[in-house]
Parts: structure tokens; C-alpha cells; sequence
């Protein structure tokens, strides 16, 4: 519990300053997710005014649901805004110890199911064949491909990539990832191929594996590199919208399609909670994918079973 000694009540802009401090430095969230819970308490604070946190009550809320109903937001943006005042709710009474509204009072929003994107394994060879083989800048999105589709990590993480970080006889690298979670990445021949090309090519110098072009060669620039991969998605030919978040979501579902336990795929993409994986990530199966992977994991003969 955080040390704290007020006699008076504490309001919201000044427990929002706490949280956030919280957030990042015993949560160690990722820069973006503290940025995003900022604007969502500043939010609050501009519908509700800077209430003291002890007077936060259900007609609160009600107002907040009223707002966002007037501003038209989607349902996972309120679901998104209610969770963070549930949490804000949560530290409050937990590290704090103020008497505040029960967090479990505020339901969130249903939020209906969305199609999940992703490339099939023929997409995915189309898309891939598309780049040439020559030029420094395709072979470095070749490599870039490569990782992205076959380790199922963030673009941000392939990106911070460094040489010294890959071992590539065992086909692994351990990486940093969101809320700076230290996990394993694996790598398949194929890829592990492409990135040596990219790197001969480039004869091994440099810290990070992917650079810019520019004379500095400091680490390759995300908006650059989501640049890029709008300009070769558009000479694929693909008709479908394609980002390098696509390419994660691919990696999740053939894994899927090939029969991988959930679990197993959680780890892989570097999620703690399983729904994030189930619910963002994982495309749905056809009848006829689902029958195929009964018959090959189900495979079971009880009357060969001895007791």
C-alpha cells in the first residue's frame, strides 16, 4: 500500500496524477497505455468536474454514460473508458485506503463481436512473393515480414530488435515487450534465412537489425517502417486491408488452424489474459477446419485403453 496520511478528501485530478504515477511505476505499463488512460481521466474530469473522490456515486456514472451516448462512442471505447475508472476505483480503496464508490457498481458495455483480419497461408505467400530479393530496402522488409509473421511479435518489438539479442542456432531471441515483460520469440528457418540475407547484405554492422537508410543508421522509425509496409501491401495486389498487425493476428490463427492449444498461443503473443488472445486475435475456425482438427486430436480408441 502507498503511504498516505490526509485528513481531507482527495479529489480526482489529484488521485488521477497518483494513479497514472502508479500505472508506471509499480505496473510498469508501456508509455502508450499511460498516455491513453491520461486522456480517459482528463475526460472524466471535464464531464464530472473535479469532484472529491468519496462523492463519486451511480448518478456519476449515469452522466458518463449519457455523454458517451451523445458523443456516439463505440462499444469498446466505453467498455475501454469504464474499465480505467474501475481501476482508478480499485487503486483508490487498495493502496490509498479512501472510501470510495464500489468498483463492481460500474458494468460495463457488451461488446460485440468483431471480425477478426488476418491473411490466409496463400495471402500470406502472395504477399511475401511480391517482395524483391535485390535491393537493400526489400530485402529489409522481407526480413521484417519474416519476424513479424513468424514469431506472432509486435511491430514496436521487432523494431527494437538488436543483433546481439538473436541466437540464431537455436532460433530464438528474448525481447522486452509491453509493460516491459521479458518473453522468448522463436524463429523458423525460413525466417531465420531472411534476416541473415538482410544482414549480409548489410554486412552485420549496427546495433539494431533493422535500420534506417539514412547515413545515421539509428534504429528504423515506426512511422517509416508503417510507411513502408503500406507501399509494398499496395503492390501485392491484396485486396484485403493488411497492416503489420495483421501479420500478428495471421500467426495466431494458423497456429490455431494447426491445432495449437490457446494456451500455447498466449504465451507466444505475450498476453496475461487469455480473453485477449480468444477475443482480438484468433480468427474463427470453418466447420470443416474444426472437423479436421477433431479427427487428428481425437483420434482416441477408449476400448484400447486397458483399465
Amino acid at each position: 500500500m502507498l503511504f498516505f496520511n490526509r485528513k481531507n478528501s482527495i479529489k480526482l485530478s489529484e488521485v488521477s496524477k497518483l494513479y497514472l504515477d502508479y500505472c508506471e511505476l509499480e505496473l510498469e505499463m508501456a508509455p502508450a497505455s499511460i498516455y491513453e488512460y491520461s486522456k480517459t481521466l482528463r475526460w472524466t474530469l471535464d464531464i464530472l468536474g473535479d469532484l472529491k473522490m468519496e462523492k463519486l456515486n451511480e448518478g456519476h456514472i449515469l452522466r458518463l454514460r449519457q455523454e458517451y451516448s451523445r458523443r456516439n462512442l463505440s462499444p469498446s471505447t466505453r467498455a475501454h473508458n469504464f474499465s480505467i475508472l474501475r481501476n482508478l476505483l480499485r487503486f483508490c480503496k487498495g493502496e490509498l485506503n479512501l472510501r470510495v464508490m464500489d468498483a463492481e457498481k460500474i458494468k460495463r458495455p457488451k461488446i460485440p463481436k468483431h471480425k477478426v483480419e488476418y491473411l490466409t497461408e496463400d495471402e500470406l505467400r502472395q504477399f511475401f512473393n511480391s517482395i524483391g530479393t535485390r535491393s537493400l530496402r526489400d530485402l529489409r522488409f522481407r526480413a521484417l515480414f519474416a519476424v513479424l509473421f513468424s514469431t506472432g511479435c509486435r511491430i514496436s518489438e521487432a523494431l527494437n530488435l538488436k543483433i546481439e539479442d538473436i541466437d540464431f542456432t537455436n532460433k530464438e531471441a528474448t525481447i522486452i515487450g509491453k509493460g516491459n515483460k521479458e518473453r522468448k520469440i522463436y524463429f523458423t528457418e525460413w525466417s531465420n534465412q531472411c534476416i541473415r540475407d538482410y544482414l549480409k547484405k548489410r554486412e552485420y554492422r549496427y546495433k539494431f537489425v533493422f535500420v534506417a537508410e539514412s547515413k545515421s543508421h539509428r534504429r528504423w522509425d515506426r512511422n517509416d517502417a508503417q510507411r513502408n509496409f503500406r507501399n509494398y501491401v499496395r503492390k501485392s495486389g491484396l485486396s484485403k486491408r493488411c497492416t503489420a498487425h495483421t501479420l500478428r493476428r495471421s500467426f495466431a490463427t494458423t497456429l490455431l488452424k494447426r491445432g495449437v492449444g490457446l494456451g500455447q498461443i498466449q504465451i507466444l503473443l505475450g498476453h496475461s489474459d487469455l480473453q485477449t488472445t480468444s477475443r482480438h486475435y484468433l480468427g474463427v475456425l470453418s466447420d470443416e477446419e474444426a472437423k479436421k482438427s477433431h479427427e487428428k486430436y481425437m483420434d482416441i480408441d477408449l476400448n484400447s485403453i486397458t483399465p
